[in-house]
Order: C-alpha cells, then sequence, then structure tokens
C-alpha cells in the first residue's frame, strides 16, 4: 500500500505532496491574435514615414514635372496653330436642289457665282458630310488651354439657316460643341489631381443691345411686347481688364447632368423668330460662360486662378432684305449686325496692332473684351451655306472669316512651311499624348501608395489602442481563496500564431468565461471535501491516514485591460475552448497542468 502511495509521489508523513514536485505555476503572458510585435511597430512606423515622405515626395515632384511638360507642347501647339484659328463649316446640300458652287479642300474652299471663281484659305474646312463629331476633335484642345488658364472665345459666325445653333447646341442624338465641352471639362478634371477646380455657369442674351440674363424666369417672352426690354445687368471692367457682369447669375456646378440642366433651361429661354430663311431664326447672340477657378496650382505656384470660357451662338449676318423681315423683327436684325460690325472693327484694329481697340461699340464687344486680345485663344467657326442663291452671302462670310484669320497670319505660307509646321505639330501632339499616359501611371501609382499607407496606418493605430492586438495576462487562482498571486518572472511574449481575427474572444466571453471556471472550482471544492470524508471512513479510526494528491493547478482566471477591448471584435467560443483545454508546460515536460476535466482517484480505487 505504501509503496502503492509512494509511486504516486505522495509524501505519507504530511499529507501533502513533496514541494520539488509542484509544478510552477508562472504568471503566463498569452498574445491576443495579429498582434503586432514592438520591433515589428518600429518598422511599420519606419515603412508610413518613408511611404509618406520620400515617395510620395518623388511621385507628386514627378507629376508636376510632367503636367509641366504637357502644357509647354500644347501651348507651342497652340502658338503653331495661331492663338486666333478660323474654321469652315459648310451646310449639308438638299438634294432637291441644284448642284453646289462651292467646293471644299482639307484648309480651303473655293466659290464659284456669276462668272467669278474666288478662293478663301482657313485654318479648317468641314465638308457637307462633317460629324458633329469631326468639329469637336478640332475643338477639344483649346477646352485644355482653359483649365491651364487661358481665357478661351468660341464663335459661331454665318448668315441664318447654316446650322450655327446645330454646331453649338446640337440635338440629342448629335449633341454640339456647348454640351460636349462640358462634359469634356469634368473628365479633364476628374483626372487632374494636381489642383482642385470649381466650375460655375452663367448665361445671357444680347437682344437689341440689352443684356437679358438666360437663367433668370420670365413670366412671359420679351419678344410679345413690342418695346425693348430694359437692361438690368451691368459690364464692370477692372484695372487689370477683367469683365465682370454685375447682377449676373452665376451657378457653381458639380457634375455634368446639372450643368446640362442649366444650359437647357437657358437656351429654352432664348428670343427666336420666323423669317423667310429660317421658321425659327435666333434673334440675339446667345452667351454661355463657363468660370474655371484652379486652386492649389503646384505648378505655378499660385493659390487661385481664373479663367473664362466663351460660348457663342451669335446671330445672322445676312442682309435685311433677303430676310423679309418687318416691324420688330427688322428692328432685331438692325441691331445684331450693328454688334456684328462693332466685331468686325476689333477685329480690323486686332490686325493692324492699334493701341485702342474699340471694344465699348457694342455690348457684344465690351463682354468678350477679355477674351479676345493678348494672352486668348479664339476660336470662330465660320458656317456657309452651299446653295446658289446664298453665294454671295458665302462670300460676305469668308471675307469676314479671312480677315479674322488675318490677326495672327499676317502672310501667306509656303508649302514646304506648311509641311513642316505640320510635322512639328505632329511630333508635339505626341509628346502631349505620352505625357498624359505618363501621368496618368504616376497618378494611379500615387493612389496605390496612398491606400497602402492607410492601410499600414490604420493596422498601426489599432494596435496602438489595444484589443484585438493587445496581450493578455493570465494569472493562477488558488483554489481554496481565489486570490491572485503575480509570478516572480514572466515568460516572455510568444510571437502572434497565425491566427484568423475573427477567432479572437471579446471582453464579454472573457468575463463569461472567467465566472464559469469560479464556479466550477466552487462546485470541485464541494465535491472533494464530501468525497473526501466518505473515503475516510473506510479506514480504521486509530490509524487515520490523510493522503493528499498531487496537486493541480487552479484554473487560469483572465485579467484583461478594459481600455484594451475591441468593441468590433467576435466572440468565438470554441476558439475560447480550444484554449482552455490546451495544456500548459513548463521545463518539466512530466507535469502536466489541464484547465478541466480533472478527477481525483478514491483511495479504495488504489488498493
Amino acid at each position: 500500500m505504501v509503496q502503492q502511495l509512494n509511486s504516486l509521489g505522495l509524501d505519507l508523513s504530511s499529507g501533502t505532496a513533496t514541494e520539488s514536485e509542484l509544478p510552477a505555476t508562472p504568471s503566463v503572458v498569452y498574445m491576443d491574435v495579429n498582434v503586432v510585435p514592438e520591433h515589428d511597430k518600429e518598422g511599420l512606423a519606419s515603412t508610413i514615414s518613408s511611404l509618406q515622405g520620400m515617395e510620395m515626395s518623388e511621385l507628386r515632384s514627378k507629376q508636376i514635372y510632367l503636367d509641366a511638360k504637357r502644357r509647354e507642347a500644347l501651348d507651342k501647339i497652340l502658338d503653331i496653330k495661331g492663338s486666333i484659328r478660323v474654321f469652315c463649316r459648310v451646310k449639308l446640300m438638299d438634294e432637291r436642289k441644284a448642284a453646289s458652287p462651292i467646293s471644299t479642300e482639307a484648309d480651303k474652299i473655293t466659290v464659284r457665282s456669276a462668272g467669278t471663281r474666288k478662293e478663301f484659305v482657313l485654318d479648317r474646312v468641314f465638308h457637307p458630310e462633317s460629324t458633329q463629331e469631326d468639329v469637336f476633335r478640332e475643338v477639344k484642345p483649346i477646352l485644355r488651354s482653359a483649365l491651364d488658364g487661358h481665357n478661351v472665345c468660341i464663335l459661331a459666325y454665318g448668315q441664318t439657316g447654316t446650322g450655327k445653333t446645330h454646331t453649338m447646341e446640337g440635338n440629342n442624338g448629335r449633341p454640339g460643341i456647348v454640351p460636349r465641352a462640358i462634359e469634356e471639362l469634368f473628365h479633364q478634371i476628374s483626372r487632374d489631381e494636381s489642383a482642385s477646380f470649381t466650375l460655375s455657369m452663367s448665361m445671357l442674351e444680347v437682344y437689341m443691345g440689352s443684356l437679358r440674363d438666360l437663367f433668370v424666369h420670365r413670366r412671359s417672352p420679351a419678344r410679345v411686347t413690342h418695346r425693348i426690354p430694359k437692361c438690368n445687368l451691368s459690364i464692370l471692367r477692372s484695372s487689370d481688364g477683367t469683365v465682370e457682369i454685375e447682377g449676373l447669375t452665376d451657378v457653381q456646378v458639380t457634375d455634368v447632368k446639372q450643368a446640362r440642366r442649366w444650359y437647357a433651361r437657358g437656351k429654352h429661354a432664348r428670343s427666336t423668330s420666323w423669317t423667310n430663311v429660317n421658321d425659327a431664326s435666333s434673334r440675339s447672340h446667345c452667351l454661355t460662360r463657363i468660370t474655371i477657378s484652379r486652386s492649389n496650382d503646384a505648378v505655378d505656384g499660385t493659390n487661385n486662378l481664373v479663367s473664362k470660357i466663351w460660348l457663342v451662338d451669335l446671330g445672322g449676318s445676312e442682309r435685311l432684305l433677303k430676310t423679309g423681315a418687318t416691324g420688330q423683327t427688322l428692328d432685331e436684325g438692325r441691331a445684331i449686325n450693328l454688334s456684328l460690325s462693332a466685331l468686325a472693327d476689333v477685329i480690323a484694329a486686332l490686325r493692324r496692332r492699334r493701341d485702342h481697340i474699340p471694344y465699348r461699340n457694342s455690348k457684344l464687344t465690351q463682354l468678350l473684351s477679355d477674351s479676345l486680345g493678348d494672352g486668348s485663344k479664339v476660336l470662330m467657326i465660320v458656317h456657309v451655306s452651299p446653295g446658289e442663291d446664298d453665294a454671295g452671302e458665302t462670300v460676305c462670310s469668308l471675307s469676314f472669316a479671312t480677315r479674322v484669320r488675318a490677326v495672327e497670319a499676317s502672310r501667306e505660307l509656303s508649302e514646304d512651311t506648311k509641311k513642316r509646321k505640320q510635322q512639328r505639330v505632329a511630333e508635339l501632339e505626341q509628346g502631349v499624348q505620352e505625357a498624359e499616359e505618363e501621368l496618368r501611371r504616376v497618378r494611379d501609382q500615387m493612389e496605390r501608395t496612398a491606400k497602402l499607407i492607410q492601410e499600414k496606418t490604420n493596422t498601426l493605430r489599432v494596435d496602438l489602442r489595444g484589443s484585438p492586438r493587445s496581450p493578455l495576462t493570465l494569472n493562477p487562482v488558488e483554489l481554496d481563496g481565489g486570490d491572485t498571486k503575480t509570478a516572480e518572472k514572466p515568460v516572455q511574449r510568444a510571437r502572434a500564431a497565425p491566427v484568423p481575427r475573427f477567432m479572437s474572444s471579446t471582453a464579454c466571453s472573457r468575463r463569461r468565461q472567467q465566472q464559469a471556471a469560479e464556479s466550477l472550482g466552487r462546485a470541485r471544492r464541494r465535491s472533494t471535501d464530501l468525497r473526501g470524508s466518505q473515503s475516510h471512513s473506510c479506514y480504521q479510526t486509530s490509524k487515520k491516514m490523510t493522503v493528499a494528491y498531487r496537486r493541480r493547478d487552479p484554473p487560469l482566471s483572465l485579467q484583461c485591460n478594459p481600455l484594451n477591448v475591441s468593441h468590433d471584435s467576435v466572440d468565438s467560443r470554441g476558439s475560447w475552448s480550444s484554449s482552455k483545454t490546451k495544456k500548459v508546460s513548463n521545463s518539466n515536460p512530466n507535469l502536466r497542468v489541464a484547465l478541466h476535466q480533472q478527477h481525483r482517484r478514491r483511495m479504495s480505487d488504489l488498493i
């Protein structure tokens, strides 16, 4: 009997296990899942600092360089082509009419009438079968110049019924320059991250020498009454030449749909009337202004840069006798011709490089004064009719176009010079395309780097807060009193096990496990006392033997700093139960400590 008890490692003299055989119960530091060790924290912070500093700085510098390179190439293209460019668009011929007296080439148009033949050389000629896309393809580069800070003016000129409004407005299936320009501007802004842009929009018309805001609702059209509407807008010119319109509605637009809604509202309020030439003739000059504010410009170092785009649908330039207009319609035609004549005077003064430019001769030229001079980009599209009856009006329109073009081109170029010019423009356009492609790659790299910085910052921030990356200290609790004892030499932190984050326990589950462990301990103590009293009655009362069995490690209580609790942790009872059944061993592999599922052997089992 004694030998059997000794073989179990029990000291019969004291009734307790020997001190040397008691398992060590040091405080064990368990790491929660996905914890970042201290040395990894330092490396993570260093990586974030490197990404935010050196790499992002290099990408921004490269972006600034490429954007400046693109701007320079685009400015050279526009300088070679000319700051004032003139196109011609020929209206599609009605098949029922006779053969057209007009023949077109890429940059030349010829008109034959009454035994005469006249040639006009322009920057570009669109034949009758040209589409809206073909026209806008030539307009698109000048819009990019507006985003770079230049004032831009696009005018549609020609007699009534030649397609000016169709070119500028278009229809639902074939949108014109204005809706396409709005869409292109927002597209370019979305791709350009070097600065922030703000777009605002206004629409007005010059009607019989007065200004009318097309965004202001009117109860009845102005043409119902036979008197000229009162002008509620005034033109102001600052000392630096900037033109502002006092009282004009200026609406900030944030997307393409909003801008198109406002444009549709304005164009429906425009004044139109019937004439012999056109059933819905425009009786005014319609002007759409898009103001672009560019802020935080890292390239030029300016805080705010404002530029304007004027999209102008001019009234018909035909002779009054041809229209057959009378009364108010006749007065409207006279007002249109007066303002067009003032525009021709301004063009002539610019051509002769005069010191005084007669901008104040009409409301139209006053509005466009800061977009027709130096530093601005002007594009005029002259519209002509292919009909033989309109040959006289066609010659007048093309003569005006030639005078406008002469402002920039003082003499005709030779064919060899033209070829070299075209070759140089092609090279610069290739350079612009390459710069834009490289800019796109740099922007993508900046986005990826920014996302990586955000991910690493979130990882470090969560770790500094605590759970689910904070360590949990597990201390032994005495079965008899439940007091916590702190070990003298805690075990070093173990490296985080590759366990998914969702398997980590929450604070609530830990408290439930602790309460369950305490309840289990109390139940075991009561059961031990009862079984001990029953086993002692089996032996002689004169020779009572108190046998203490090998001590077990008490259940481990969990202590967690409430500040290190994550509210988004997942309560995983299965993972916690598996960690409780795991046996913790010290340096002696023969000593095992189990947290539950333990039982005591009775003395009767040993006999």
